[in-house]
């Protein structure tokens, strides 16, 4: 237990230590914010999927992190994530008045509790129904801000400006120079929306299935098992036959992205997507990344899963340390799903497979 414990302290210092793992939007969400396109300076763009049912994305003007889903209804809007920080919420619901209608929020869905998601919560009112399953009520009422994937995400933003501006200082072409201060500026100011954040839990949660009629629309929300975290809700549009996945199944072939795991069930999360092919739909909005209909990447993930979790459940049993763990994966026959990225496992989809293993399997 000793070892254990010292191995996974030293990998958790690896990942903290090691900036090019994380990003700016996270170690495998690199791909979540399109680059902005000239004279465009808003924090997002909407694409539209059907009548009434926006797409929001980042372009690289702030740092958003996550795609949200804007669903405009009769009398009101229902909007499914709220962003990174307080800033680009509030970013982001003067572009839906400005660009798509000036109904009301009066919905608000978490698809689970990480702070890309869900620390946008606090420039609602309590006129505004936050809605997410209860286990993000849990941890939102918890000291969230000083838990482990937090803090991962955050606490090498210092270090990456200091990075950059070494980087810019040294640069001699114009056109990179003019890149890094782009970049520089875009990370002290999501640096600064952080000192801002309160975490504000949902005030509605529900334990299985909630299904709502308003505004002439139903939405289904699912807790379909553990995966990403222990409370993922998928968003359900039978009728426009669209789902918001969330972190719950995130990517696209060859694009690189994959699902942080730090907090993730992986031995459960399998069978949890079985759940998911369950439904109807035809359209897969993820929280990072672009949209994407190929049911196969469900199949995809769960290999991917169940691939990963009996690697490092036979290098624990061997003896192996966490560090010696992640160095010995081997992902390269997911390059055609995932692209080369995928070679350079995350630690801390290691570290939290050990911390799983530990409780269920002490050594």
């Amino acid at each position: 237990m000793a070892r254990y414990v010292i191995a996974l302290a030293a990998a958790l210092l690896l990942v903290w230590a090691v900036p090019e793992f994380l990003g700016d939007s996270g170690f495998v969400y690199v791909t979540a914010q399109r680059a902005p396109a000239a004279p465009k300076v808003n924090a997002y763009r909407f694409e539209e999927l059907a009548d009434g049912i926006h797409f929001a994305f980042g372009t690289g003007a702030m740092t958003v992190s996550s795609n949200s889903l804007v669903i405009i209804n009769e009398d009101h809007v229902m909007l499914v994530d709220t962003s990174v920080t307080p800033a680009a919420a509030r970013a982001l619901v003067a572009q839906i008045e400005a660009e798509l209608t000036d109904k009301p929020i009066k919905y608000v869905f978490n698809s689970h509790y990480h702070f890309d998601h869900a620390h946008g919560n606090q420039i609602f009112g309590d006129d505004v129904e936050i809605i997410a399953h209860e286990h993000v009520r849990q941890l939102h009422q918890s000291n969230v801000l000083d838990q482990r994937t937090n803090r991962s995400f955050t606490v090498v933003i210092p270090g990456q400006i200091e990075s950059l501006t070494k980087q810019m200082s040294e640069a001699k072409d114009l056109v990179e120079r003019g890149r890094l201060e782009v970049d520089i500026r875009v990370r002290k100011a999501h640096w600064a929306a952080l000192q801002e954040i309160k975490v504000k839990a949902p005030n509605v949660t529900y334990s299985d299935v909630m299904t709502i009629h308003k505004g002439g629309r139903e939405v289904q929300l699912h807790f379909l098992g553990r995966g990403h975290t222990g409370g993922d809700t998928v968003i359900f549009l039978p009728e426009e036959r669209i789902i918001f996945t969330g972190d719950f199944l995130v990517g696209r072939p060859g694009a690189g992205v994959l699902a942080y795991m730090g907090d993730a069930y992986v031995d459960e999360w399998p069978e949890s997507l079985e759940r998911l092919k369950r439904l109807e739909f035809d359209t897969m909005v993820p929280g990072h990344g672009e949209p994407f209909r190929e049911r196969k990447q469900i199949d995809d993930f769960q290999q991917f899963l169940r691939d990963l979790w009996a690697q490092v459940s036979r290098l624990r049993a061997q003896g192996f340390s966490v560090e010696e763990a992640i160095e010995r994966v081997d992902l390269r026959h997911y390059e055609p799903q995932y692209g080369s990225r995928v070679f350079k496992v995350d630690p801390r989809a290691v570290m939290r497979i050990y911390e799983l293993l530990q409780v269920r399997m002490p050594m």
